[in-house]
């Protein structure tokens, strides 16, 4: 019994001694054995969304940390506020506050300056912000001019206008961050922003945009239908026969939004619905025996403003353009998608979508306008007179309205209760899902090209550590630019939010047509919503899209071949 006792502790001494052992490297230092390498780590040549490794910060995080002093000092640069085109700033939401007083900073601004703080000390990054006050329309070009500069203190992060960073992509000024070995932004990661940034940047295969729950902006320019419930409630008797199905009676007293919430949901709301809402709640109240902007109305079109007319057409359900695989081995596009427009304009789904819009505003109770899209008077009644009247129960649909714009005093400020609806469907029976847009003038972010793959890999992790710690923010800011928090009708507006989201159209279709337009090869499919354009109706659309098909496709073609060809980073 002895020997074996005697035996067994030699064995214990062994395994201790090669323990030990094994925890000193071959300098004689200790080797850190605080966190056990349960799983492999992926090396600087491995894709991290490949490796084996849970894709979790706590683990990359020190990947990250090991690189340069100077890969870890990031500089990100952000539009100025009076260009921003929206209510609140992006330094809100992007920046954050210096320090954070108790009592005094916004509960918001705390929760991005708790949210950046932790993952600049998790990454062992540091990061400066600084701005720049660009004119409109010249982000782009400013930014393509930086970049090619190569200057020293160009930022390694530009997050600026989506409309124009897209238009950049053309030039191929930013890097395709997918193709960096190692690259910490997880592209395949399931859900909306995968499928966003795939689609948005039309090859399948790059992600130049880094959109993210990060970017707010993307959130805030998502195109939906504000509508006032209190003016809805208080019509309840004229609106029911547009909503309720007959024989359905409505209570003494039953208020009508929760009906509606239901209408949607069962995916009847339709523009034929739309049409009969306007008609039922127009009261004439210049008594001059026509739609004016003096009356209460159903809804205001503004065709001068490309986003408000672009959403009335691109959220409608059907594809403007169509994807389809090059399956050619001896070609360089070898299983890359290509985006083309149908031969036709019936095929597009352009005179039905035409159609069924302009029904709309034939009847009563509804008005188009080509105003400018910032008058706020009667006399230039634009997007902003829109949401004034909207805000005095004049208006009982906002219009084309992103959510940003929700924040807008006309809103915050007003007596009544809103909550908000997707765009209707062409045709319940046809089988198309409610959609809806991310308007492209709203914050992403891009990579320098110039930086390096360490500096980009700082970068993506940074970006999505926020991307993951960023669910609260979004919460917040939904409560901050809505008021259904503190309404009645919770459950039904959530359910809205719901609908609006999952079905998010990538805006792909509008990005195409404002990539071709850049270069002045053809109108934008919206345009023919305006003016004489719109009076035209569905043959005239026939007419214009059959002209313009060929060159517009010809610049799409040209584009593509610039996106497939681009220098892959090594």
């Amino acid at each position: 019994m002895k020997k074996q006792i005697v035996s067994l502790l030699l064995i214990l001494c062994f395994v201790l001694s090669a323990f030990v052992l094994a925890s000193c490297d071959k300098n004689g230092k200790k080797t850190d054995t605080t966190e056990p390498a349960t799983e492999p780590v992926a090396s600087d040549t491995q894709d991290a969304t490949t490796a084996t490794t849970a894709d979790k910060w706590e683990k990359l995080a020190p990947k990250v940390t090991m690189m340069t002093e100077s890969s870890r000092q990031l500089k990100i640069e952000y539009s100025m506020k009076k260009n921003a085109e929206k209510a609140s700033k992006n330094e809100i939401y992007l920046q954050g506050p210096d320090e954070v007083v108790d009592g005094v900073t916004p509960g918001i601004q705390e929760m991005i300056y708790k949210r950046n703080k932790a993952a600049e000390d998790l990454l062992g990054i540091k990061i400066t912000y600084q701005t720049s006050d660009y004119e409109y329309g010249k982000q782009a070009g400013h930014i393509d001019l930086v970049v090619k500069g190569n200057a020293a203190d160009a930022p390694d992060l530009f997050v600026n206008m989506l409309y124009d960073l897209n238009i950049e992509l053309m030039q191929g000024a930013f890097k395709d961050v997918k193709s960096i070995p190692n690259s910490f932004f997880d592209f395949d990661t399931d859900g909306w922003l995968k499928e966003w940034m795939e689609n948005l940047s039309f090859t399948g295969d790059r992600a130049y945009i880094l959109g993210s729950d990060y970017f707010l902006d993307v959130f805030r320019a998502v195109s939906l239908l504000p509508f006032n419930m209190t003016l809805m409630n208080e019509n309840a008797v004229k609106l029911a026969p547009a909503i309720l199905e007959e024989g359905d009676e409505l209570g003494t007293g039953e208020e009508l939004t929760a009906r509606f919430f239901d209408l949607v949901d069962s995916r009847k709301w339709t523009w034929d619905v739309l049409g009969k809402l306007c008609e039922a709640i127009w009261v004439d109240k210049d008594n001059d025996g026509s739609d004016s902007i003096n009356d209460q109305l159903g809804i205001i079109a503004d065709r001068f403003g490309g986003v408000n007319a672009a959403s009335f057409l691109y959220s409608c359900g059907l594809e403007i353009t169509k994807v389809s695989t090059i399956e050619d081995e001896s070609s360089e596009y070898n299983n890359k998608q290509w985006l083309t427009f149908p031969a036709d304009s019936e095929a597009a789904g352009l005179n039905l979508i035409f159609g069924k819009v302009k029904a709309v505003f034939e009847g009563s109770g509804s008005l188009a306008t080509s105003a400018t899209f910032s008058g706020n008077t009667p006399e230039t009644p634009g997007s902003a007179y829109h949401h004034t009247k909207f805000g005095q129960d004049e208006l009982l649909f906002a219009g084309a309205c992103t959510l940003g714009t929700l924040e807008d005093d006309a809103f915050q400020n007003m007596e009544s209760l809103y909550s908000v609806v997707p765009f209707p469907l062409i045709a319940s029976s046809e089988g198309y899902d409610y959609n809806t847009i991310i308007i492209n003038q709203g914050d992403a972010g891009a990579i320098n090209v110039h930086v390096k793959p360490p500096k980009a890999k700082a970068l993506t992790a940074f970006i999505q550590y926020c991307t993951e710690k960023s669910p609260a923010i979004r919460e917040q800011f939904l409560q901050i630019v809505m008021k259904y928090k503190v309404t009645t009708y919770n459950q039904g507006t959530d359910r809205m939010l719901n609908i609006i989201y999952e079905g998010i159209r990538f805006d792909r279709d509008k990005t195409v047509d404002d990539l071709i337009c850049a270069n002045n090869r053809g109108n934008r499919w919206h345009s023919l919503l305006k003016d004489n354009e719109f009076e035209g109706g569905a043959p005239y659309i026939t007419t214009q899209y059959e002209s313009l098909l060929s060159q517009k496709q010809a610049a799409l073609d040209e584009a593509l071949r610039t996106w497939y060809t681009l220098p892959i980073t090594e």
